[in-house]
């Protein structure tokens, strides 16, 4: 089988979500292409606006960002092919199109809406024979889902909590898959702590924090980690990933020599033994994004998150708070607080550990599966031989009219 996976620089949830799923397809023998697609088929400012600019508004300009977001949570599905972010897709149709009828997919997976928004503004004008499917990647159903009716035949949801919202938004019934975000596998396995532990070198007689912000543009574990040195006393030991941030890490490096002897601190830069160190903490301090969220449900391991971040990581830890799985924290007076008090109430993180498992769902053998299960497509009878660079304006014209998608 032949599958095109589409995603969008914008943070790393995207770019990690098509990769895992890429490798599961490869490892099962399928002929795999990614392509990014607003920095392929788009212009240099128009992908530097869509990564860039959002890391740039969700650091800089967090409450403007905010706004913007809950008011679009509202849009008029109606109207979703004059939504805003269509500016955004409008000048990739004539390139997608060709990679599509070029590639001859049987699949096309994307790891966003502007992906589905794209595919839906293809099939109003052109035949795509290929079986569409687009996953959620948070725990709130986020603005323009809308414009991806008649675009996706599937649409795969984090949980069924959302598919009543789904379905107000225009989509039917059958187009909404639960499967759950897709994270790699080794996430939904339950290793021992002290095994895992022991494997990275901790003691396993100590309560252990992981501190762990991701791979976005707010770099708040450094902060964190002061904050815990100046005001706990009782003996803890701290893991803390930086990831690519090498300048933190080696800050890290050269400060730990003045920390207390009651902390014990494991400082990682870029690793690739996310799963093991999760398995090996009782708590993780970091903030909202759907597949670090997802992680910590697959794992049970409980987070207590920052609660000052962008639209859409603000709903999943909302998600988390409502299921009464996770913790929240404003400000650096909460934060020892909670830490400390689920330290001395072991039984209190055994209950959203527990919690969280209840919720776990395997999403990356679950899209898996679902992509596989589907037909063939067949591209006999497409005229393929057509003037590509005509395309967008032949698609933007019939999506102004509001032309309805067809397969």
């Amino acid at each position: 089988m032949k599958v095109l996976i589409l995603t969008v620089t914008a943070g790393n949830g995207h770019n990690s979500a098509a990769n895992t799923l890429k490798n599961r397809l490869l490892d099962a023998g399928h002929e795999v292409k990614v392509v990014d697609l607003v920095k392929v088929y788009s212009s240099k400012l128009q992908a530097w606006l869509i990564d860039g600019g959002y890391g740039l508004s969700i650091d800089l300009l967090r409450p403007v960002y905010n706004a913007f977001y809950n008011s679009y949570l509202k849009y008029n599905p109606k109207k979703a092919h004059k939504c805003p972010t269509q500016a955004t897709v409008k000048k990739v149709n004539g390139g997608l199109l060709k990679e599509i009828y070029s590639f001859q997919p049987d699949v096309i997976f994307g790891t966003s809406f502007y992906c589905g928004m794209a595919l839906t503004n293809l099939r109003r004008v052109y035949k795509l024979p290929s079986t569409n499917i687009a996953c959620m990647l948070d725990y709130v159903v986020s603005p323009f889902w809308e414009a991806s009716v008649g675009g996706v035949d599937y649409l795969t949801l984090t949980n069924e909590d959302f598919r009543q919202t789904l379905l107000e938004k225009g989509f039917k019934d059958e187009n909404l898959v639960s499967t759950g975000i897709p994270v790699g596998l080794q996430f939904n396995e339950h290793m021992d702590k002290n095994k895992a532990g022991e494997k990275l070198g901790l003691r396993q007689d100590l309560f252990t924090i992981l501190i762990f912000f991701g791979g976005g543009t707010w770099h708040g574990g450094h902060r964190v980690l002061k904050q815990i040195v100046k005001h706990i006393k009782d003996e803890i030991q701290v893991v803390i990933i930086n990831g690519k941030d090498e300048k933190t890490k080696n800050k890290i490096d050269k400060e730990m020599a003045k920390y207390p002897k009651n902390i014990h601190l494991m400082n990682i830069g870029f690793c690739k033994e996310v799963n093991l160190i999760e398995s090996a903490c009782d708590l993780m301090i970091g903030k909202g994004g759907g597949l670090c969220l997802t992680e910590c449900i697959n794992k049970g391991l409980p987070l207590l998150a920052y609660s000052k971040v962008p639209g859409q990581e603000k709903y999943n830890e909302k998600y988390l708070l409502d299921k009464g799985v996770g913790l929240c924290f404003r400000n650096n007076k909460e934060l020892i607080s909670k830490i400390l008090a689920l330290k001395n109430n072991p039984h209190v993180l055994e209950d959203m550990s527990e919690g969280l498992k209840a919720i776990a769902m395997c999403g990356n053998e679950e899209i898996f599966k679902l992509i596989v299960s589907q037909k063939r497509a067949d591209y006999s009878g497409i005229d393929t031989n057509i003037d590509y660079k005509q395309v967008n304006k032949i698609v933007n014209k019939a999506r102004k009219k509001g032309k309805s998608a067809v397969r």
